[in-house]
């Protein structure tokens, strides 16, 4: 995980929890990777933690949030998530962009 400016982490926080919200009015079972949330489990061999985790109805949706100080560092990250999508029955990634 990449190292964020104080001000870009209160950004990527604030969408968490905004998709958060979002997703749960849909009626999605969501863990979020902020403090005071039920936190996602880890994915592949080096544990990766995504920011979302949301599922309903056996489908799941990974999310990771991203600024513009990490778009580009947390490529490896991204490549296992995308690996997991590509390997689990009706998962979904995807990166938001703050």
């Amino acid at each position: 995980m990449a190292k964020r400016s104080p001000r870009q982490q209160n950004k990527h926080d604030a969408k968490v929890k905004q998709l958060d919200q979002k997703l749960q009015k849909e009626a999605w079972s969501v863990l979020a990777d902020i403090p005071v949330y039920n936190q996602p489990g880890p994915i592949g061999k080096n544990n990766q933690i995504p920011d979302i985790q949301a599922t309903k109805r056996g489908a799941e949706q990974i999310i990771e949030v991203e600024t513009w100080e990490t778009v580009e560092s947390d490529k490896e990250q991204h490549a296992t998530f995308r690996r997991r999508a590509v390997h689990k029955p009706k998962t979904t990634f995807k990166i938001e962009v703050v």
